[in-house]
C-alpha cells in the first residue's frame, strides 16, 4: 500500500509539474500513444531521481512494464489530449450543430443536477452524473463520458483516481466553479479544463477573459 501511495503521489506531481508540450501529428493513434508513453517515462524518471531519500522507489527502477503501460493508458483520453489535466486542446468541431449534444443534455437534465455542489464526489454525496455523447472534439465525438451540471456549468469527467480527477467543463456565463475545482483554465468557446485533488495542491484558477 505504501508503494502504491508513493507512486500515486509522484504520478500526480507529474500532472502538474511540467508545461504542456502536445503536438498533434498525422501519425496513427497507436504511434502517438507510444510517443506520449515515452515522454511519460522520461518525466517519471526525472521525478524519481529527485524523490526524497526517505522514499523507497527502488521497486520502480524498471518503469517500462505491461502494468505501467496499462496504468498509463487509463490516464489518456486520447493521445492528442496528452495525459496532464491542462493539455486538452480547444474543441475541434465548430459546425453549426457542434453543441447539439450539450444542448440536448442540458435541455433534458437542467443546469443544476448536482444541487449540493459535490461534483463527482461519490461516496461523499450521491453522484447525479449521467452519460453524454457527442462532445465537440472530433477524436472523442463518438465516445461516452460522465457529465453533470451544477450552478450553470456542465462538468465532464475524463479520468482520475480517488479524487484526483480531471476533465472539461462548459461554462457559457462565466459562473463560479464548484468548490472542488483545484485548478481550471479556459481553452476556447466557453470550454475549460479542470482538475481536482485530495491534497492541498492548487493550480491556476483562471476564468475566461481574465488576464492571469
Amino acid at each position: 500500500m505504501k508503494r502504491l501511495i508513493i507512486f500515486a503521489t509522484l504520478n500526480f506531481a507529474v500532472l502538474g509539474a511540467f508545461a504542456a508540450e502536445i503536438t498533434i501529428t498525422n501519425e496513427t493513434e497507436e504511434a502517438q500513444m507510444e510517443q506520449l508513453f515515452q515522454r511519460y517515462l522520461k518525466e517519471q524518471r526525472d521525478i524519481l531521481s529527485k524523490a526524497p531519500t526517505n522514499f523507497d522507489v527502488s521497486f520502480m527502477t524498471n518503469l517500462d512494464t505491461p502494468l505501467v503501460r496499462a496504468d498509463f493508458k487509463q490516464l489518456v483520453v486520447h493521445p492528442s489530449f496528452g495525459y496532464r489535466w491542462d493539455e486538452v486542446p480547444a474543441p475541434t468541431v465548430t459546425t453549426t450543430n457542434a453543441m447539439a449534444a450539450v444542448d440536448a443534455f442540458v435541455s433534458t437534465n437542467g443546469w443544476d443536477m448536482q444541487t449540493d455542489g459535490m461534483v463527482f464526489c461519490s461516496p461523499l454525496a450521491p453522484d447525479k452524473s449521467k452519460v453524454i455523447r457527442g462532445l465537440p472534439w472530433t477524436v472523442i465525438h463518438d465516445r461516452e463520458f460522465r457529465a453533470v451540471t451544477h450552478a450553470g456549468i456542465l462538468y465532464v469527467f475524463f479520468t482520475g483516481w480517488h479524487w484526483n480527477d480531471h476533465g472539461v467543463a462548459y461554462n457559457p456565463n462565466t459562473n463560479a466553479f464548484a468548490w472542488r475545482m483545484a485548478a481550471f483554465k479556459p481553452i476556447g468557446q466557453h470550454w475549460y479544463v479542470w482538475a481536482t485533488t485530495d491534497d492541498n495542491w492548487k493550480g491556476p484558477q483562471q476564468y475566461e477573459g481574465s488576464k492571469k
